[in-house]
């Protein structure tokens, strides 16, 4: 169990008196103040000297004439509009081409083989565990994987098989709970210890839409992207 722990803080010691030698001294210790001395005499303003005359202005200049304004030249005739261009036909829509193939390419034996990867209307997302039962449990609960739990859409999460390493009488029952853990019971008389290998399955977290709707477009540069991928050109043609 994760305890509270609580912040402590220093306090420092309350001071003790102060020595007397530091003792503050009251106000009002302070000698009288003596008499102010006779202020000095201010001396008068200088006399301003004697104004200069103005001087005179001179006239002004004459204005020049006019300069005669040039005439404009005619205007040039204008040429004759050609004729309109036919306008071209534009052809019609190539077909939309095959869908590329989206593999995992992997050399088995002496050659590349792909492995073409699942299609589903959603996006699900798959976990493989195996659960150790001890020899005196006939339930057990173990936690998913978190990182797991955050890739999917919160209450999507399931169980699709389950499947013990020894033959059973009876079938193992295993279910996701709401914390997110897997619940399994045994049933009765089964020998354990034995171990359960489930596998489980979530909805990508935000991608919950079934067959979600795309534009023509869309779907060739899909096609294009994946043929790109593996150097198939032939793909991505429309119409081939």
């Amino acid at each position: 169990m994760t305890r509270t722990a609580e912040l402590i803080y220093e306090v420092w010691p309350e001071a003790g008196p102060l020595p007397e030698e530091m003792e503050p001294r009251a106000l009002g210790s302070t000698g009288p103040t003596g008499p102010t001395g006779p202020g000095g005499r201010t001396g008068g303003p200088g006399h301003s000297g004697p104004t200069g005359r103005p001087g005179r202005s001179g006239s002004p200049g004459r204005t020049g004439p006019l300069g005669r304004t040039g005439r404009s030249g005619a205007l040039g005739r204008s040429g004759p509009i050609g004729p309109v261009g036919r306008t071209g036909l534009h052809g019609p829509p190539g077909r939309t081409g095959p869908t590329g193939s989206k593999l995992a390419i992997l050399k088995l034996g002496r050659k590349w083989r792909g492995l073409t990867c699942a299609e589903a209307p959603m996006a699900w997302f798959f976990d493989v565990a195996t659960i150790r039962i001890p020899d005196d449990d006939d339930a057990v609960q173990a936690a998913i994987d978190p990182l797991f739990v955050e890739a999917c859409e919160p209450g999507t999460i399931r169980v699709l098989t389950t499947q013990a390493d020894t033959p059973l009488s009876g079938s193992v029952g295993a279910h996701v709970n709401a914390h997110n853990q897997v619940m399994i019971r045994c049933p009765p008389g089964l020998i354990r210890p034995l171990s359960v290998t489930i596998m489980l399955a979530g909805i990508r977290r935000g991608q919950t839409e079934r067959f979600p709707v795309f534009t023509e477009e869309q779907a060739r540069r899909n096609n294009a992207f994946w043929a790109q991928a593996t150097g198939a050109p032939a793909m991505a043609a429309a119409g081939k």
